[in-house]
């Protein structure tokens, strides 16, 4: 190897290059002022940082409600659709016939931006719905909208407006209510219209609206005949309302319901003032000479021994200083025990009260449940009114049927257990319910309450109350109405009560009038033996075949 040969080592010896680099150094203030420009950078980072945190959450927050408005409608609108899906349960009589159901219907709906000619539109609407004024149609085509003209539009509506071919037509699909016998039974359906329900529409809804059927224990064919013969009888009488009941003794069916006046549940905006109070239930009366029949049984059930005893009436009794009570229709001397029954005396009625007890009154009364208020399931009930200060002249009041108001209902209750053999039982509307029922009464009271109440109609005031091949039994009732603190001359509530068949009762028939006038035509007095008796004659005549299932009244 040359030694004297020179080697170049490059990272020794400097490279030589003609380019020169320029360095600049800062002083003092140039380092303050980069100092201050890092500082800017810094709190905009911040405050970038900050507003961004801002929108950030108020985006989610948007988000976030948004998510739920979507899916809370989606739920609701869900929710409808499977609502509406479910058609409302129908309301059904005891053997199948339908009183209440839904129909599938159409309402009529103008868009008004569509309107290829006003005026004859309106002009052809006008025709078709002749109850809307031109001021109603002139109002509706006033506005660019999209408005609902009519509900429930019938097939003939239907057809009439097709027919118009006018693209503003739109037509809805909807569901209307029916109740197919209107007012037949007002009273126990109520009504539903939109939002607004009553009676057992109202009551059971809950029920109703999952699709379930309702079964009552009405029976269409007795209703029928009910209604129509209460209807013409409240005319006959020219009274201000009237009440009938029919029950099953024995298990509390209620098989017909009807008070008058009623309404057509189909048009509820036509409904007049009073007419839609259920005077059956909601409704209190003084019941007059129908409660003297629990003197009666009063006596029976202990034991008393009074049926031998006589009572003389023809001298009244002085009840207080200022009344004396009297039997001007009765005059016997004296009366037997029957016979306080069967020519209805209040004289003997106070006499008898006065052998039994105010205590012994008060325990039974109590036992029939008179104290209580009826739960009538599916419909409203009112409370029975009994005196404040029961002492011994309210209990002589009381027992010719002054001085407690109870409702019609109560007392087909009550008098049901007298005539049943002494079982207490609970009325009802619905059928196959469950219910409640306790024996109070001895069979012997039972038996000799009916024996006493076939008297009265075979011999006493209950005379046109007789069926002709069917023993029934019952009573009379005539009170006066209280006006102003003082009992009115003229104004009575008239009514009769009674069983059938009487050997073995299994109905009660129940019937009321308010105020009835006289009707010089047949010489009718107001009272319960001249309206409210034969009114029941009539109705059980037509209704007892249907009920017993026999024809032992076609050779009459």
């Amino acid at each position: 190897m040359d030694r004297s040969k020179k080697i170049f080592y490059e990272n020794v010896i400097p490279t030589v290059s003609d380019k020169t680099v320029k360095v600049n150094f800062k002083d003092n203030s140039d380092l303050i002022f980069e100092e201050q420009k890092n500082t800017k950078i810094k709190l905009a980072r911040k405050i970038n940082n900050f507003f961004f945190l801002i929108v950030s959450t108020f985006l989610i927050f948007i988000m976030i409600s948004l998510y739920k408005t979507y899916f809370s409608q989606a739920a609701k609108k869900n929710f409808n659709k499977a609502t509406a899906l479910i058609d409302r349960g129908r309301i059904l009589d005891r053997n199948g016939e339908i009183i209440a159901t839904n129909i599938k219907t159409k309402d009529l709906y103008i868009d008004t931006r569509k309107v290829l000619d006003n005026y004859d539109l309106k002009r052809k609407l006008r025709e078709i719905f002749p109850e809307k004024n031109n001021f109603f149609f002139d109002k509706i085509f006033n506005k660019k909208h999209y408005i609902r003209i009519k509900q429930h539009l019938t097939p003939n509506e239907i057809n009439q407006l097709r027919k118009i071919g006018d693209p503003a037509i739109q037509f809805h699909n909807s569901v209307k209510r029916i109740y197919i016998h209107h007012n037949l039974f007002s009273h126990l359906t109520g009504f539903k219209s939109s939002n607004i329900t009553s009676k057992v529409e109202k009551n059971l809804n809950d029920f109703l609206e999952k699709g379930n059927d309702l079964s009552l224990s009405v029976d269409l064919r007795v209703q029928s005949i009910v209604h129509e013969e209460l209807s013409n009888s409240l005319k006959k009488y020219d009274a201000n309302s009237a009440v009938t009941i029919i029950i099953d003794v024995n298990n509390g069916d209620i098989l017909s319901l009807v008070s008058l006046p009623d309404f057509d549940p189909n048009h509820p905006t036509n409904i007049k003032a009073f007419t839609e109070n259920n005077l059956a239930t909601e409704a209190r009366y003084e019941m007059g000479s129908t409660l003297k029949i629990f003197n009666a049984a009063l006596a029976f059930e202990n034991n008393l021994n009074l049926e031998n005893k006589k009572f003389k009436i023809n001298e009244g009794y002085q009840i207080t200083s200022e009344k004396l009570i009297e039997d001007k229709h009765i005059l016997q001397e004296e009366l037997s025990f029957d016979e306080i029954f069967t020519q209805s005396s209040n004289v003997g009625s106070v006499q008898l009260i006065e052998e039994i007890g105010i205590r012994k009154q008060q325990i039974f009364l109590s036992k029939l449940g008179l104290n209580e208020k009826i739960n009538l399931h599916g419909l409203s009930t009112v409370n029975n009114k009994l005196p404040d200060d029961w002492d011994h002249l309210a209990s002589k009041f009381i027992s010719y049927g002054y001085g407690i108001s109870i409702s019609p209902i109560s007392l087909v209750s009550a008098y049901s257990t007298l005539v049943n053999g002494g079982v207490k039982i609970e009325p009802t509307i619905i059928l196959n319910s469950d219910r409640v029922q306790k024996k109070i009464l001895s069979e012997s009271t039972s038996f000799k309450v009916n024996n006493l109440l076939k008297k009265v109609v075979n011999y006493g005031t209950g005379k046109k109350a007789k069926v002709n091949g069917l023993d029934v039994g019952g009573k009379t009732g005539t009170s006066r109405k209280l006006e102003e603190g003082k009992y009115s001359e003229k104004k009575v509530i008239t009514s009769f009560i009674g069983t059938f068949p009487i050997n073995k009762p299994k109905y009660i028939a129940f019937v009321l009038f308010d105020e009835p006038r006289r009707n010089t035509e047949e010489f009718l007095e107001n009272f319960g033996g001249n309206t409210a008796a034969p009114t029941f004659s009539r109705i059980v005549r037509k209704v007892s075949p249907i009920l017993n299932k026999n024809n032992y009244l076609k050779s009459y």
